[in-house]
């Protein structure tokens, strides 16, 4: 009867009394407090008392199943993570790989945890096993090919990033990584194929797709086209200032700089805050 009443009140939100209910039962019943401590942590981590909930669940993993421990870790990192304890939410969500070493979810948070956090080294190891399991996915390249590039793998980052394209041959935010990246190796053959291909692209008359194309003709020195597109942005984005800061980029490469800095004025009075943009660019 109790366990019905249970589910009543977790069915009508009702935690406080759920977590009264289940302390009443082991309090009578101490047999019974293994297989119901996971669900008063739950019940914890619902009113937001986040640091009471990690104590039952370790208590609870104790004496549970492997099955259940990975349920337990979850909900214990799920905890830190909500009082900002990513440290510790971390060591929890590793134990479960412990148990379980191809579970791709946890191998999905923590190779993401690694990348924000700058750890470029532990987010290519967690995403090479994805990828030997055959679980990553797009996003999961291209987090390593950033991480390569952070790095200084180009080479691994160059393969990650044919990988992507493979996925995706729409995937602009890899051409222009690639274009990047070419570009400061001084590979122009490289560089020339990239900005083909990018040409060859579908335009779907998107800013990014028209940029992309504008700065890809001016790679391959077709001027014409690369304003053709660049003004064609401006027409249909009259007030983003994106389009009149690549304006001004492809007048800097042509050194025309007057007329560059009335583009990146013009973007700037669109928009102050792109002037840190601006001066990264001058």
């Amino acid at each position: 009867m109790s366990e019905k009443l249970i589910d009543h009140y977790e069915e009508e939100k009702n935690y406080e009394e759920v977590i009264r209910l289940i302390d009443e039962m082991i309090l009578n019943d101490p047999e019974k407090a293994s297989s119901l401590l996971f669900r008063k942590a739950e019940a914890l981590v619902a009113l937001e008392k986040c640091d009471q909930a990690i104590t039952t669940l370790k208590v609870y993993v104790k004496d549970c199943s492997e099955k259940e421990k990975i349920k337990s870790y979850i909900l214990i990192a799920s905890c830190y993570m909500n009082i900002d304890n990513d440290k510790k939410a971390e060591e929890y969500l590793v134990k479960i790989l412990d148990i379980d070493p191809e579970n791709d979810i946890i191998l999905k948070q923590l190779s993401y945890m690694a990348y924000i956090n700058q750890n470029f080294e532990r987010c290519c190891y967690l995403v090479k096993i994805l990828i030997k399991i055959d679980k990553a996915d797009i996003e999961d390249y291209i987090n390593m090919i950033f991480c390569c590039i952070q790095l200084d793998r180009i080479d691994e980052a160059l393969k990650y990033a044919e990988k992507v394209i493979e996925l995706d041959p729409t995937n602009l935010d890899v051409f222009a990584t690639l274009t990047i990246v070419y570009e400061n190796m001084e590979d122009e053959k490289k560089l020339n194929e990239v900005c083909e291909r990018i040409i060859n692209l579908k335009d779907d008359g998107t800013l990014q797709i028209i940029l992309l194309k504008a700065q890809a003709y001016l790679e391959l020195g077709k001027k014409e086209e690369a304003f053709e597109f660049i003004n064609k942005a401006i027409k249909l984005y009259p007030y983003d200032p994106f389009p009149y800061l690549m304006k001004g980029i492809l007048y800097n490469k042509l050194a025309m700089f007057e007329q560059a800095d009335e583009c990146f004025n013009e973007a700037f009075m669109l928009n102050p805050e792109i002037f840190d943009n601006i001066e990264k660019l001058n």
